[in-house]
Parts: structure tokens; C-alpha cells; sequence
């Protein structure tokens, strides 16, 4: 008899109790990933859209609130503006307040928003100009606070569109171009796109006019684009560990961009963690690590490439500590995860009634 996701029980384990709830995987798991690591889930809709105008300032912004949105689930969300200027990077700017404004002021700009369903009124729309945000209001006697109310009419937008493309925050908010963010976001979204190119690849085609409005840019001749380009990509390998290459198609008139997928390389194929869960331990171990990191995004990206080589000290126990305290799996339970070729396979992937 399967156990309902809401009934809750108590079992002894190493001279103690663990409570334990049976999670969904679909559901439960994911927010308790979220709750702990930066993990933005955005919108398809937002991700694609034409807002290659705004700076790369105001897309930050646009994420922290999102994610606060996620959180909260209120159309107006109140932030410290402490909080604003160390998620944006502006602990050395004396005039962080003006620019945080900036900022909210791009995303008050009109932009059109076209086919949904309107919740009040129940009428479906055929296309609406608004904003991301509506009211910002800051009061004197709470002036190190900021109001901000998202527009009703995108998230309308937001609930109706499926579809989300996972961010991890703790890298967006590192870059310093618009090419290296704009081409880290596009890369997330389409990661896992079928493609009849090989199935070994990662492989998505975007024409001079759509690299011009996810950019900003109006440039006439694609050669212009080369140099932000090969900026971006550097700046991702740098940032986030991640091998993304591009060439120009002149035939087609189209730049393609292509990058190995997870698994697809024999260190990969050889990993004994699954590939959902790489980027969850290297969170794991960061947040476990006894002695202070001083560069978090380079020791991440030291940390990625030990695991997928089985390089990193304690990997295993490392991997069966996460499932034990993080998800309160037994050991016989985690020990029955593991192929006889000394692989974990993903608990998500696993059947319910298997596990428990």
C-alpha cells in the first residue's frame, strides 16, 4: 500500500530519531532543493522573451525578484535594500541606491505580452502592454526597505505559460557582460532540446535578427557579433565550468551553437554520481566544507570537475551523506541505489514503492 506524501513517521537510525516525510518526488523534492540551493526555475516565456534592451543590471534584478516571488507567492514582495545591493554586486558603490532604482525603473518599461488568459476576467487576451513591475514605493520611516508589486497581468502571463528553465543564481549573478549572461541563460534553455544532430550534443540555431533582440544589439552584419560571442563563451567557461562553442553557418544564415551534454563524455559515462544530481552535491559540499572559501565560483567549478572524473576526496560518502541527512534515506535504502558497477542511480528515477 503506497504511503500518502502527507503521512509522517518516526524511524531509529545510528541512535537517533529522524523524522521523516515521504516526499513527491515531482513536487516535494524539488522545493526542498530550491528552499536550500539558488536554483531559479524561470519562466520559458520570460527567458525568450525580447528584452534584449534592458542592462544587464535590471535582468539581475528581475531575477532576484522572481525568485522571491517563488518563494512567497505574492504579487507585492518587500526587500531590504542591503539585500538588492549584495545580490547585485554594488558593496563598492557609495550611490548603490540611485542605480538599484535604475534598475527598477528598466523593468517599469512597457513590453507586449501576447496570448493568455486574463484570471479576472476569464477572457482570453490577444495582446497586452504593461510591465514587469507596477509600484515601487520606498517610506521614510522604513527607507531601507522597497516595496515592489509585480503587475497582474504578467503573472497572468507567468502562470498560464509551462515551461521553466532552471538558473542557478549563485553563477547568473557572476557575470559581468550581457553576452556571457544572455548566452548562460539560452544555453540553460535548451540544454536538453531533441535535436536530430547528435544526441551526444547539446545544438540550437538563432538567426542575426533574433541574437540582435536577445542582446540589445542592432547590428546589420553577423561578423559584428563574433567578438561578444567569444566574450560570452569565455566568460561561461570561466563562470560556470561550462564548454559552449559556436560557428556561423553562411549557407543558412544562421549562428549555432553546440555544447557536450551531461553523460555524453566517457569521464562522464564513468561518474559514479547521476548527472541530475552533480550540480546539488557540489552545492552540498560548499555548504558542508570545514575551511573558508574565498572564490566560491572557482572552487565550485573545481569541485564539478573532481566529481565527474570520481576524483574528489570522500565522493561517495560525500553523495550518501547528502541522500542520508538531506532526504533521510536509510543506508540499506541507499545501498539499494547503487549498480553493481558502482553507480548511483537517481532516486527520482526510481520507482516509489521501491524505495520505501
Amino acid at each position: 500500500m503506497r504511503t500518502s506524501v502527507n503521512d509522517f513517521f518516526l524511524i531509529y537510525s545510528d541512535k537517533f530519531f529522524i523524522l521523516r516525510c515521504i516526499l513527491n518526488e515531482n513536487v516535494q523534492l524539488t522545493l526542498l532543493r530550491e528552499q536550500h540551493f539558488e536554483i531559479l526555475k524561470k519562466n520559458n516565456a520570460i527567458t525568450d522573451a525580447k528584452n534584449g534592451m534592458l542592462s544587464l543590471g535590471a535582468m539581475k534584478t528581475m531575477d532576484i525578484i522572481l525568485k522571491e516571488y517563488q518563494t512567497k507567492e505574492q504579487e507585492k514582495i518587500t526587500l531590504e535594500l542591503a539585500f538588492l545591493r549584495k545580490r547585485l554586486g554594488l558593496e563598492t558603490n557609495n550611490d548603490y541606491v540611485e542605480r538599484i532604482k535604475l534598475y527598477l525603473t528598466e523593468l517599469k518599461l512597457p513590453f507586449e505580452l501576447r496570448d493568455y488568459t486574463e484570471r479576472k476576467t476569464g477572457k482570453r487576451v490577444d495582446w497586452h502592454l504593461t510591465s514587469f513591475i507596477g509600484e515601487v514605493v520606498s517610506y521614510k520611516e522604513s527607507h531601507h526597505l522597497v516595496d515592489i508589486t509585480i503587475s497582474s497581468g504578467f503573472i497572468d502571463y507567468m502562470v498560464e505559460k509551462a515551461g521553466y528553465t532552471q538558473i542557478n543564481m549563485r553563477i547568473a549573478r557572476q557575470f559581468k557582460t550581457k553576452f556571457g549572461y544572455k548566452l548562460y541563460e539560452m544555453y540553460r534553455r535548451y540544454y536538453n532540446l531533441p535535436n536530430m544532430h547528435d544526441s551526444k550534443m547539446g545544438h540550437i540555431s538563432k538567426t542575426l535578427e533574433e541574437l540582435n533582440e536577445k542582446f540589445g544589439t542592432n547590428y546589420v552584419h553577423a561578423s559584428k557579433l563574433f567578438p561578444g560571442i567569444n566574450r560570452g563563451i569565455k566568460e561561461i567557461a570561466e563562470t560556470a565550468g561550462e564548454e559552449l562553442y559556436f560557428l556561423y553557418d553562411k549557407v543558412n544564415k544562421q549562428f549555432v551553437f553546440s555544447w557536450p551534454r551531461e553523460g555524453s563524455g566517457d569521464l562522464k559515462k564513468k561518474c559514479i554520481i547521476p548527472a541530475e544530481r552533480i550540480d546539488e552535491l557540489c552545492e552540498w559540499i560548499i555548504l558542508h566544507h570545514a575551511k573558508k572559501i574565498k572564490d566560491e565560483v572557482k572552487f565550485y567549478n573545481k569541485v564539478r570537475t573532481s566529481i565527474i572524473k570520481n576524483s574528489w576526496k570522500d565522493l561517495e560518502n560525500s553523495y550518501r551523506g547528502m541522500l542520508k541527512y538531506r532526504y533521510a534515506f536509510s543506508d540499506v535504502e541507499i545501498d539499494s541505489m547503487k549498480s553493481s558497477n558502482g553507480k548511483y542511480k537517481d532516486f527520482t528515477k526510481l520507482a516509489q514503492g521501491s524505495l520505501f
